[in-house]
């Protein structure tokens, strides 16, 4: 049986769970863990070490990576916080190894096609659970089922909703403050009658199952839902799920000078976060469960038929990784896993729903569904 090696930048929750999912699921052979950070890359050797136990001998460790190593690989994966995707991109490109990254960020994206756009190398960002898997699903309900509408709502919550008396925002961080606050800001790309609208985040609220609403928050990038069009979308919209009062509570955050693109105040807000004890997720204490639905309907005859995928996966007992860990990493080291084997790569950038195979995918979603202990 073929391996593969792979190189993961960032040893964060992400990034752990990444490397664990490449040795499980992924045909590894190698990987290079590397993170700047001592002590948080002694803290995922150690843990890595007890959850894989003899197969944990393929991994290595590093605070800096040369070009050899990225040379070396078959795949590059960055886990870093969005901020550190360009200059990665651009390491990759020249040393001519396919790369992606978990995105979230748009900005950062059209930086990234605009520096893959005279190359053949790989660049696949977007990967996550949202955007990531969620638009694969997009896509597939467009190419299999021949929708012409798709609903996105997705979100991580606790999976007890926390006293709201001392957690008002029933919201716990299981990822960077700054990834919350680049959703929460900016615009939000849809499709309205086959047309590309920019909506600003927050804009409305809307209701989602029993004592849960979402909104729409900037996940995903204009070039995902262009390809939607393409695909035949007219309409199309993505919102993010969190427990009822949360969104009014942060559309108040505004009106204090924060998610309005002032930089400096931003920083305040994230190191806010960050330092907040009711914010921290503890493993050893809470669970979190992350909600994925994507629904599309299509038209057949006079009629109308519709399907959907809803994902509710909670944390995992057995290895304590946090359901937004395990979600995020799995949309990551499908696409590496699919790029690396041979499956299919595009030349150059591409979100990852234009050029994986759908069904491929889902059935390895499935495969891992499948080792969560609830």
């Amino acid at each position: 049986m073929t391996r593969f090696a792979y190189v993961v930048f960032g040893a964060g929750r992400q990034g752990t769970a990444a490397v664990h999912d490449l040795v499980r699921h992924c045909e590894a052979r190698d990987v290079l863990v590397v993170e700047p950070d001592v002590a948080r890359l002694a803290a995922a050797k150690k843990r890595l070490a007890k959850l894989l136990r003899a197969r944990s001998k393929i991994l290595r460790y590093a605070v800096s990576a040369p070009d050899s190593e990225l040379e070396a690989a078959d795949v590059v994966l960055s886990c870093a916080p969005y901020s550190a995707n360009v200059e990665l991109t651009r390491r990759s490109i020249a040393a001519g190894t396919a790369f992606c990254d978990l995105g979230g960020n748009p900005e950062t994206v059209a930086a990234q096609e605009k520096l893959a756009k005279r190359s053949k190398v790989p660049v696949v960002p977007d990967c996550g659970v949202s955007p990531g898997i969620s638009n694969v699903l997009a896509v597939h309900c467009a190419k299999v089922h021949g929708c012409d509408e798709v609903r996105v709502r997705c979100g991580g919550l606790p999976l007890e909703r926390p006293d709201p008396t001392l957690n008002p925002l029933g919201y716990r961080l299981v990822f960077s403050p700054w990834g919350l606050i680049s959703e929460y800001s900016g615009d939000v790309p849809a499709l309205r009658e086959g047309k590309l609208v920019l909506e600003p985040a927050l804009q409305s609220i809307e209701r989602f199952d029993e004592s849960l609403e979402c909104s729409p928050t900037s996940n995903n990038s204009p070039q995902v839902v262009r390809y939607l069009a393409a695909c035949g979308v007219r309409d199309y919209d993505y919102r993010t799920i969190r427990y009822d009062g949360h969104w009014a509570l942060v559309r108040g955050w505004r009106s204090l000078g924060y998610l309005v693109g002032d930089e400096i105040r931003d920083r305040e807000l994230a190191a806010r976060l960050a330092a907040d004890p009711v914010l921290a997720y503890d493993p050893s204490k809470h669970r979190d469960v992350l909600i994925l639905s994507v629904r599309g309907t299509a038209r057949s005859g006079h009629q109308r038929r519709a399907f959907e995928y809803r994902f509710d996966v909670p944390a995992d007992r057995t290895t304590k990784f946090a359901a937004m860990e395990l979600t995020t990493c799995w949309g990551i080291t499908i696409v590496a896993h699919h790029m690396a084997s041979g499956r299919g790569a595009p030349q150059g950038f591409a979100t990852p729903e234009r050029f994986v195979d759908t069904n491929w995918f889902l059935a390895e979603i499935e495969k891992r569904l499948a080792t969560v202990r609830a």
